[in-house]
């Protein structure tokens, strides 16, 4: 009996190894902390050099955009309001009225949970910054990568 491999895990592990994922992996824009399939938990750096972890849901991918949430790298849990990141860009990136009953998903057009919800006109509305199945985790980390350069994660206790 042969094994099927499921094809979105061979998609992301491909687009994973990919020249552009690796060169914001070089740039310090983003890393990989864990590949779990179809859990896939990235580091993202915001404007002030720290990390915001991300749990991205990439079942589906990339037909399916991904489903992130923000994610206490360290304890392997959601992450806190109070640890969210600050600053204009976050204001609208977790939005309170949509984000906090979505699990603070990022209110973004390459968001699987608003796109397939809320907004599922942003394909064509915003084609330069909405998700579609040529798009790639790339595309994705770095819509976020570029919401959060302005933001600020909040100082952790010692």
């Amino acid at each position: 009996m042969t094994d099927t491999v499921d094809p979105a895990r061979a998609a992301i592990e491909e687009d994973l190894q990919s020249v552009p994922f690796l060169d914001g992996v070089e740039k310090r824009y983003w890393r990989v902390v864990r590949v779990d399939f179809p859990m896939l938990l990235v580091a993202v750096t915001t404007g002030d050099g720290r990390e915001l972890g991300m749990r991205l849901d990439v079942s589906g991918y990339p037909t399916d955009a991904p489903a992130g949430t923000p994610w206490n790298i360290g304890t392997n849990e959601p992450l806190e309001l109070a640890a969210l990141p600050s600053g204009s860009a976050a204001q609208t990136v977790f939005r309170s009225e949509w984000s906090r009953i979505n699990g603070w998903t990022p209110y973004m057009a390459t968001e699987r949970l608003l796109i397939q919800g809320d907004h599922p006109q942003w394909g064509s509305q915003h084609p330069e910054r909405a998700w579609n199945p040529s798009r790639t985790i790339t595309f994705y980390l770095s819509e976020l990568h570029k919401e959060l350069r302005s933001c600020t994660m909040p100082e952790t206790a010692a």
